[in-house]
């Protein structure tokens, strides 16, 4: 059995919030789902479905009773998860994918528990639209070409950035596993505009400044027009097909940053227009 991949969703969150990640991943043979896990606001978990050790990809969806409970809680219950995963499933390597905060529970928890044995070694990572700098959305009057052109390191800190990014999260994100990769999935509803309506596009990149030098690599893909929208990511034909290549296309090649253009009817891969020409 190759590494599980283990999807979460976001604040407010259910399951539809990665059902079509994980269906598109299955219906294009690239994994198949084997196990959801419901776990409820006293940590009890109630498993649906069985790990087979002859599947190649086995995908596992997880959702929260609480789906409105406070990170640390959920990045709790997702350790004894993982533990559990391990102990009773024989799980050695996971991929992560979280959508919206299901992102930050997972960052935190490699960082968090990233010497403990007991776990599953993290393998690949995908981050959807996670608020690293917290949830600033329209206050933010940075364009997306202002902060492209800058460093991942946000320009005007929040307060979650600066009590959780800044003094707990960086001071040890040396405990992030080294050999994991991991793709950053940031979404502008215009192209223009410094947001995905919740999430702006500097505090979806934060991660990347919170993980740049720590794990292995570091690849961002930057989806404009009506697929940028936080609640299209996770819903885009086009961001399902590169985190499927990602995850498990043993011939791909995360590039350091991409584009799609989704303005265009087919929702085809085109080239930045001349006025996004901060993405060449």
């Amino acid at each position: 059995m190759n590494a599980v991949t283990i999807f979460v969703h976001g604040f407010n969150g259910n399951a539809d919030s990665t059902d079509h990640l994980i269906h598109g991943a299955q219906k294009n043979g690239w994994a198949q789902k084997m196990l959801m896990v419901k776990i409820k606001n006293d940590g009890a978990m109630d498993f649906d479905g069985e790990l087979d050790q002859q599947v190649a990809n086995p995908m596992v969806q997880v959702l929260f009773e609480n789906n409105r409970a406070p990170e640390r809680r959920q990045v709790s219950w997702m350790h004894q998860l993982l533990i559990k995963l391990r102990q009773s499933f024989g799980v050695e390597q996971y991929n992560g994918v979280g959508h919206s905060l299901g992102s930050n529970v997972l960052v935190n928890l490699a960082i968090k528990f990233g010497k403990d044995s007991r776990l599953p070694a993290l393998k690949k990572l995908v981050t959807i639209a996670g608020p690293f700098n917290g949830l600033h959305g329209f206050l933010s009057q940075d364009t997306v070409k202002d902060v492209m052109t800058k460093s991942w390191e946000p320009n005007k800190r929040t307060h979650h950035f600066k009590k959780l990014v800044l003094k707990k999260l960086v001071r040890n994100r040396h405990l992030f596993p080294k050999g994991a990769e991991v793709l950053n999935v940031i979404g502008s509803v215009d192209g223009i505009l410094n947001n995905d309506v919740y999430v702006a596009v500097d505090s979806a990149r934060a991660v990347g400044y919170l993980l740049d030098g720590v794990a292995a690599k570091v690849s961002e893909l930057m989806v404009i027009g009506p697929d940028g929208y936080h609640c299209e990511l996770n819903q885009s034909q086009n961001v399902s097909r590169e985190i499927n290549q990602f995850l498990w296309d043993e011939k791909y090649i995360a590039q350091d940053f991409k584009l799609i253009n989704s303005y265009r009817a087919d929702k085809v891969y085109q080239l930045a227009p001349e006025e996004l020409n901060w993405a060449n």
